[in-house]
């Protein structure tokens, strides 16, 4: 079948089209499904991980167009020089293939004619199929069901197994399916009993799209009251979006379990209203008093969100309002399992969100920001003192922990990391790069929002308690000894305590709750601190890496650093009854102090800082601006939002935290075009399997900025094949083209490199674009795995790639670095390949 073919129905699936293209199977019994019993399997031949670059000889092959079905014996080579080889591998009596040192399986599939199938997969992080990228299914949900097309003859699946084993099977679709189904992965809430009427609850569930087309969907319920707002998805073709619907609950609810059915109706302009299939399930109905799951919409994609609650049972009484315990969970651990583990508390409620998958993040990158709006969810809808918020987790949790601790010191009055790491690189597989390569020192700075030992100091303005288990032998207690060593140096409200003994998950049974999680002595602890006012806070000992991460602590505001993503810190006192702040700076370029409300007003200010002295005159707005120039501070107005600042600050990962939507170019040749669409739909499955999350997908032909306004941009593509490029980087210095990529002054050239990087979007004060760039399709290919949905995996402001990354891992990366205060490249850090350095390529 040829290329043209492909791409031809490639371009079907973002354009409306007859619903009769949806390519029906044959009547008669439905065959086998296709099981894959026997495969050949190959040792990892690169590196992938938590790293911004990759390598993979085997990938290499995909990338350039020159992989080939192997046969047993057929050799590898290592970018080291040895070579491994193909093997015959055989599935076990449960349909695991397993074998030790297993990095790839091959799959070869002959079909008797075109026939759309769906591939149902576990244990791989992702899969090629006939040289397109597709979602794996790396933490065994079992969920992830994806449709694929197979062209009559051979067809080649090539998972990448990641944990070292995998099972798979090919099944029809249902015979009497409409070319969409419902798939298994729920968010559902719990009813609350006595909630008034017209309560409306958020849920969602993923719908396969098994047609040639997107589809613009939308849910009705059966079996509640069904007037209620509704929210119209996009579900690309040949692939699975979350559904969003609202549970209006009626007055009268009694505890217990209630069926409903879900109907699943296709909306597209034009065509009306058809209902495409059905699904049943089940929500329980909570007391309000009872543990319960809690959905909400997050702001970061729109999507339904879920978080668990223990809800405090004040004594009668009772005056005081209850505080709040954050708790985060570990690695496969759900939320709702994660507050099932305390005890219930008079005097605070416990609240658990989610990291968004049981796996998530880490507490990193959206994790991070799942806990921020968690908390502040339940601070909106539960009754609680906002004074009172701890801070604790177990394992992935106590990281969490620690990390998100340290990145925002006001807002926890104590925290109770329990089995807790310190960071990928102590424990989880950080990525090393060549300390030779120039780019290095750019690529491991970038990273720096993950050590938490860079931020140690804030931990300072909190109350701390280290608790671990000394015979743990899933996360050594060297981790815990470590972080209370540091710590003990300076920190003068520190707890420790091993339990001798016990390993990762202990309890001695002396209440209701897990002792791990649940340690009376820390939850005394968190019992006697409480968060001061602002105007309560003499001192601030603040360090932050990335502003956009974390910029605020109590009155105290870095809004620009010297170096970018180095540690920046403030150390302040304040006189308030002399209105003088004194103190010293580091790595901080412009800062801001939060006056109204915290002293006085006065005529003037005295700021004594670094040395030097300066009288300022109070501030119409209440907030003073600071900025550096040479040795000396001095007031400054605002900075204008245009440049980078706590509210846009690069990173590329950044550009991912506001409603983005990709949009991809069609005006390139069809084996572009086809790689852009499959590139975006590689993106949209591997968003929802990691981060139970969602994004629309728009041709650039069809996007209108003023449609999608206040929202990020995901540019795939470049400046020749997609037209929204000019549209949203306007006077952009980065410039991907076919045939060559420009930075500032310097052009590179080849139809192989691909470049990410972000840049304001045009018109906006606020949102970005990324862009995901290739200057040809091998170019475009060769950001097939680039891991910026992988915690740990922390990318620049911009990153350039040559082929060689396949071969070489870092030596591959041609530039890497950060753009300006004001976006630009001169004013920044771009750092090139020793080779690259005298002059254009």
């Amino acid at each position: 079948m040829s290329r043209l073919f492909w791409a031809a129905l490639l371009l079907l699936c973002f354009f409306p089209t007859n619903p009769d293209n949806f390519i029906a199977q044959d009547e008669p019994a439905e065959p086998d499904p296709f099981t894959l019993s026997e495969a050949l399997a190959l040792p990892g031949v690169g590196y992938g991980g938590r790293s911004p670059v990759y390598s993979s000889s085997l990938i290499a092959k995909i990338v350039d167009g020159s992989f080939k079905a192997p046969k047993p014996g057929d050799k590898v080579a290592r970018s080291d020089g040895t070579e491994v080889e193909w093997r015959k591998v055989s599935a076990d009596e449960n349909g695991w293939i397993s074998e030790r040192n297993m990095a790839y399986v091959y799959w070869g599939v002959e079909s008797e004619k075109e026939q759309v199938v769906i591939l149902k997969a576990r244990g791989h992080s992702a899969v090629v199929v006939n040289g397109d990228w597709r979602a794996g299914d790396p933490y065994n949900y079992g969920y992830v069901e994806l449709p694929v097309q197979l062209k009559e003859g051979t067809n080649h699946l090539l998972f990448n197994t990641g944990r070292g084993r995998v099972k798979a099977t090919l099944e029809q679709p249902a015979k009497d399916n409409s070319g969409f189904s419902v798939g298994r992965d729920w968010t559902l809430p719990d009813l609350v009993v006595g909630a008034p009427a017209g309560t409306e609850y958020l849920a969602s569930v993923n719908v396969v799209n098994m047609t040639p087309r997107a589809a613009r969907m939308m849910a009705e319920l059966g079996g509640f009251d069904t007037k209620k707002r509704v929210r119209f998805t996009q579900v690309s073709p040949m692939s699975t979006a979350k559904l969003q619907f609202v549970i209006v609950a009626p007055a009268d609810l009694e505890p217990g379990e209630y069926s409903l059915e879900l109907f699943v109706c296709t909306a597209n302009p034009g065509e009306g209203n058809s209902c495409v299939t059905t699904a049943e399930f089940k929500v329980n109905a909570k007391r309000a008093s009872e543990p319960r799951k809690v959905t909400f919409e997050s702001k970061v994609d729109r999507t339904v969100q879920y978080y668990a609650v223990r809800p405090a049972q004040p004594l009668p009484d009772a005056k005081d309002k209850p505080g709040i315990v954050l708790s985060l969970h570990g690695a496969s651990v759900e939320a709702r399992g994660q507050a099932g583990a305390y005890s219930p508390k008079s005097w605070c409620h416990i609240v658990a969100p989610t990291n968004r998958r049981p796996f998530g993040f880490d507490w990193e990158d959206w994790g991070r920001l799942d806990a921020l709006e968690v908390l502040a969810h339940a601070q909106s809808t539960l009754e609680n003192d906002p004074t009172k918020v701890w801070l604790s987790g177990h394992s992935m949790g106590g990281h969490g922990t620690w990390t998100v601790g340290s990145h925002f010191p006001d807002k926890f009055a104590a925290i109770g990391p329990s089995a807790g790491w310190e960071d990928f690189w102590s424990y989880g597989g950080g990525a090393k790069h060549p300390e030779e390569l120039a780019v290095s020192e750019i690529l491991t700075r970038a990273a720096n929002p993950c050590r938490t030992l860079l931020r140690k100091h804030n931990y300072s303005q909190q109350g701390v308690y280290i608790l671990h288990g000394d015979a743990d032998n899933n996360v050594p207690v060297t981790q815990a000894r470590k972080m209370r060593d540091v710590l003990k140096e300076f920190h003068t409200d520190l707890g420790y305590y091993e339990e001798t003994g016990a390993g990762h998950w202990w309890d001695r049974g002396h209440d209701a709750g897990a002792d791990c999680l649940d340690w009376r002595p820390m939850f005394d602890m968190f019992s006697r601190r409480r968060l001061p006012r602002m105007n309560e806070v003499q001192s601030v000992d603040f360090t932050t890496v990335c502003p956009e991460h974390s910029a605020d602590c109590h009155w105290a505001r870095i809004e620009m650093q010297v170096k970018q993503f180095a540690p920046s810190r403030l150390q302040i006192e304040l006189f308030p009854n002399h209105g003088i702040f004194e103190g010293v700076t580091d790595n901080v370029a412009r800062l801001s102090l939060q006056l109204a409300g915290v002293i006085a007003a006065r005529d003037e200010v005295t700021i004594k800082f670094d040395g030097g002295e300066l009288k300022a005159a109070w501030p119409e707005s209440g907030r003073l601006q600071l900025a550096r120039d040479g040795e000396t501070w001095g007031v400054v107005n605002a900075a204008s939002l245009a440049h980078k600042g706590p509210h846009r600050y690069g990173w590329f990962k950044n550009a991912f935290n506001h409603r983005f939507v990709y949009v991809y170019g069609t005006r390139g040749t069809e084996d572009e075009i086809a790689s852009y669409i499959a590139k975006c739909r590689f993106d949209q499955e591997t968003w929802w399997y990691r981060g139970n999350g969602g994004f629309d997908v728009v041709a650039d032909k069809d996007f209108d900025p003023a449609e999608y306004n206040g929202r990020n941009i995901v540019v795939v593509g470049n400046a020749d094949t997609n037209s929204a490029w000019d549209r949203v980087l306007k006077d952009c210095p980065l410039r991907v083209e076919s045939g060559r990529v420009t930075i500032g002054e310097r052009t590179i050239e080849g139809d192989d490199l691909a470049m990410l990087f972000t840049y304001p979007r045009a018109g906006s004060d606020r949102n970005s674009v990324a862009v995901i760039g290739g200057s040809g399709v091998k170019g475009i290919k060769l950001t097939g795995k680039l891991g910026y949905f992988v915690s740990g995996a922390s990318f620049p402001d911009v990153i350039l790639y040559s082929p060689e990354m396949l071969k070489t891992g870092t030596a591959g990366v041609v530039a890497a670095g950060f753009l300006g205060e004001d976006w630009s490249v001169n004013g920044g850090e771009i750092v090139w390949r020793e080779e690259n350095n005298t002059g254009q390529d």
